[in-house]
């Protein structure tokens, strides 16, 4: 059971080469051009935070609902907390 949890913890993770290779071949466009594949960093990040907490969970024998959600708010945080800071940092001004 615990493989399988695992398993939907790492989807996310698993579809990021999908969504490089669509937004690559113009398959899925976002409207911004060539900076739509920039969208897939941080989505990685994402996924790679989510999976990380979501196996960590499921170690500690966490039922699916709770660590699922858990995940998500987890790797939110993390994401959002990273894109505040990296606006800070560009406050300044360095080239």
């Amino acid at each position: 059971m615990r493989f399988q949890y695992a398993v939907v913890a790492a989807i996310p993770l698993l579809l990021s080469p999908a969504l490089l290779f669509a937004l690559a071949e113009g398959w899925l466009d976002l409207g911004g051009g060539e900076k739509d594949i920039l969208f897939v960093f941080p989505y990685f990040i994402w996924a790679l935070v989510f999976f990380l907490c979501g196996v960590t969970l499921i170690i500690k024998h966490w039922p699916l609902g709770r660590w699922l959600k858990r995940s998500a708010a987890v790797s939110t945080i993390f994401i959002v907390v990273l894109g505040a800071t990296a606006y800070r940092m560009s406050w300044l001004g360095v080239s």
